[in-house]
């Protein structure tokens, strides 16, 4: 990883300053779609008290050159990065922001990066189109995949009022996966003073503390917390019930048949939803987890 252009090194001299700050990690490609995902990183790197990693993955065809990428490839992949950290500084001029081009493919690259990184962030072109259900995007894969939080910003964002809360929607995964959806969206809504919103599309009479209102408050008492009850939850229920929002917390699921990526509904939401939308993954996905080789059936 190199220090972005202007950047400051930290003075010299012993401090004992704990364990280091994991890095919000976004990866760009130069579209407008991801530089709408590095602004809404720097955002939260900000919110977060966290430096920013902007990540650039190239295929490399060969050994020459710096970290086996052709010479030929690094002012075209230097130049993304360098108008990625740009809007960066623009953004939240006080993170502390560092450019990294990397050769490889996004995906292998974005997960291997969310090992050590406490969030993963990327773009999206959420158009619609029918064939978007078959031509997995890298944020479906990574998500699928991650370690780590991954939060998709659309290329389209609508504007949210100071009064919506935050959405985090519990009951798409496994009833264990619950547990670390709620504190993500929780600790999301301390950091931007909004409140929450749960929506539950299981029984309340499940047990576990993320299906009680009253564990909620408990837990949470500084935040504002509202509860909503979304039996039969299809997509369209979910956007409706949840959106606009700052950010929409879900879990990320567990894949599907034939190595998919995400569920049906999952894959469904990131097509539809006009919101950042944070997948987080179930409490027992491995560190490191390599992409699988991807499996798509037609017809």
């Amino acid at each position: 990883m190199t220090p972005a252009p202007g950047s400051v090194s930290p003075a010299s001299g012993p401090v004992d300053e704990g364990p280091p700050v994991l890095d919000v990690v976004v990866g760009t490609d130069g579209s407008e779609c991801s530089l709408r995902a590095v602004r809404w990183a720097a955002e939260e790197a900000a919110r977060r008290g966290a430096p920013l990693r902007i990540v650039h993955a190239t295929p490399h065809f060969g050994r020459s050159g710096v970290a086996g990428m052709p010479a030929r490839e690094l002012p075209a992949a230097r130049a993304v990065t360098a108008q990625a950290y740009t809007v960066a500084r623009h953004t939240a001029p006080a993170v502390a922001a560092a450019t990294e081009v990397v050769p490889g493919d996004p995906v292998t690259t974005l997960v291997r990066a969310a090992t050590d990184a406490q969030l993963i962030v990327l773009g999206i072109s959420t158009t619609g189109a029918a064939d978007e259900m078959v031509l997995a995007s890298v944020a479906q894969k990574v998500a699928a995949r991650s370690p780590r939080a991954v939060v998709v910003v659309p290329r389209h964002r609508a504007g949210v009022a100071m009064s919506r809360p935050l959405v985090v929607v519990l009951g798409l995964g496994h009833p264990e996966d619950d547990d670390p959806v709620a504190v993500f969206a929780a600790e999301g809504a301390r950091r931007s003073g909004r409140p929450l919103l749960v929506v539950h599309t299981r029984p309340t009479t499940e047990s576990g503390w993320t299906a009680d209102p009253d564990a909620w408050a408990s837990r949470f008492p500084d935040l504002e917390i509202g509860h909503q009850p979304l039996p039969h939850a299809t997509g369209g229920r979910v956007l409706a019930a949840a959106c606009p929002t700052l950010l929409l917390s879900l879990s990320a699921g567990h894949g599907g048949l034939l190595h998919r990526p995400l569920d049906g509904l999952h894959r469904w939401l990131l097509r539809h939803c006009t919101s950042p939308m944070a997948l987080v993954p179930p409490p027992h996905r491995p560190t490191g987890l390599e992409p699988r080789e991807e499996i798509i059936a037609v017809g």
